[in-house]
């Protein structure tokens, strides 16, 4: 069941349905019983809002689909990678989860919490395809919860010890890290290997890129694809902090943003370009800014359809802003080396080991994160927009996993991902994005997860 704040409340015209009581229709806050949907605008505007609920039997399987149960490895184990291996510690799915990671702070937190005595934990090294492949022998399926400078590297091991792999993020050649692209030239060698690496299949990329096909999909064309991220969040005691990889949010903040425009992709200068944007409830209105993303490289090339624009933009503290301009400027956040006593540093290097580790910000932010996916076109021969998004609290994911939301929420479409494989659900060779994932399927399992999902359907009509 998925609780919707959207709900018409009860002074609102509502289509009728069916077995929903009456209750339910005074008070927003409701649980509402499956899927529910509710058109409570008539006029120039009619918007439907539908939130999604997963169906399983009494054991958490979906009932009419042929499982099995997997072996898993989860290489890295930040807050990401910690969110993700509680969560399918639980799964009736996974038999054995291995925990690899230089450091085993994260793994030895997840056992503690967990008890579970299908976890083995191994020290390994994410940049030697060798020690990868150690692991891989082990499991059905990696999951790299490492950073995108390793990508190509466990993506490596991964072909030497036959074992299928899921990841969360790309990176960006300026840095000297593989982006999609980069790792689509490895398709050949998986498929003939017979197995599937799925990329960029975290919250934002991922999610969002399944929201948008999941529109496209129900529309004759597409104009535009917009994909926001929001989080009304506040962090006391930290001046210059984020709450996911440090040096990830730095990347995507100095480099120029991609963006997809008429055929072409293009760039806008970093920082430069921002707007207000309305989320839904609990969020409201946010102030958002342009910044490198995967969706708009891989969302016009993998939607289905041609599309007119396709943007990513994120609300970020204007303290935050003010600090990476000024960084820059000085030379601080570039990755190139120099030399200090001798030594090779980057001097990004310096301002990120001064920052805290994202999840040692856990229990620490009070507010909720949001990701928004925007498609406007054509369906069934009227103007169209259809919103999907997901939301949830940092004190509610503080309660599930011991970390914040930006990491549960980014986890558990991995874990969606994984026992949809598990499933038969996920059937792929070689190299694939987000969007080769059953959308529906995925939409539908999210909720399990305390991950809500919610459409809003707005359609433009005479009257």
């Amino acid at each position: 069941m998925c609780r919707s704040p959207y709900y018409p409340p009860h002074h609102a015209r509502t289509q009728h349905i069916k077995g929903l009581c009456r209750e339910s229709l005074r008070h927003p806050d409701v649980t509402l019983p499956g899927r529910y949907e509710s058109l409570f605008r008539r006029g120039p505007c009619t918007r439907h809002v539908r939130g999604f609920s997963g169906r399983r039997d009494e054991k958490g399987v979906r009932s009419g689909t042929m499982s099995k149960q997997i072996n898993v490895a989860i290489f890295g184990c930040g807050g990401v990678g910690q969110c993700i291996a509680q969560d399918l510690v639980k799964s009736d799915l996974v038999s054995h989860l291995v925990l690899a990671d230089t450091n085993l702070k994260g793994p030895e937190y997840v056992r503690k919490r967990t008890k579970s005595d299908k976890i083995e934990i191994v020290r390994a090294d994410g940049s030697d395809p060798d020690e990868v492949a150690k692991v891989a022998e082990k499991v059905d399926l990696l999951v790299n919860g490492t950073m995108p400078a390793l990508n190509l590297k466990i993506m490596e091991g991964c072909l030497k010890g036959s074992a299928n792999y899921i990841d969360m993020a790309t990176g960006d050649k300026e840095f000297g890290h593989p982006m999609f692209d980069d790792q689509e030239a490895l398709d050949k060698k998986y498929k003939d290997a017979g197995i599937f690496a799925l990329c960029s299949m975290g919250i934002d990329p991922g999610a969002s890129n399944i929201f948008a096909k999941r529109a496209a999909d129900r529309m004759e064309s597409v104009d535009y694809v917009r994909v926001r991220d929001a989080d009304n969040s506040k962090l006391a005691g930290y001046e210059f902090a984020t709450y996911f990889s440090p040096d990830a949010m730095i990347e995507e903040c100095i480099r120029d943003p991609l963006y997809y425009e008429n055929g072409k992709w293009k760039r806008a200068p970093s920082l430069s370009t921002s707007e207000v944007y309305s989320f839904p409830d609990p969020i409201g209105p946010m102030k958002v800014f342009m910044t490198d993303h995967e969706e708009s490289e891989m969302v016009p090339r993998f939607i289905g359809k041609r599309i007119k624009r396709c943007d990513f933009m994120i609300t970020l503290d204007e303290t935050f802003v003010e600090y990476v301009q000024l960084l820059k400027k000085l030379g601080l956040l570039s990755f190139k080396p120099v030399k200090i006593r001798g030594a090779d540093v980057a001097p990004v290097e310096v301002v990120i080991a001064t920052m805290p580790r994202p999840d040692d910000l856990a229990g620490k932010l009070k507010g909720t994160c949001c990701v928004l996916t925007e498609v406007s076109g054509r369906m069934e021969g009227e103007d169209t927009v259809i919103k999907t998004w997901t939301h949830i609290s940092h004190e509610k994911a503080y309660e599930l996993s011991g970390i914040h939301a930006t990491a549960f929420q980014t986890a558990m479409p991995v874990s969606v991902a994984v026992e949809m494989f598990a499933r038969g659900e996920i059937d792929l060779k070689g190299v694939k994005p987000p969007e080769a994932v059953d959308p529906a399927k995925f939409c539908s399992y999210l909720p399990d997860k305390h991950i809500p999902v919610f459409e809003e359907i707005t359609k433009r009509t005479e009257g």
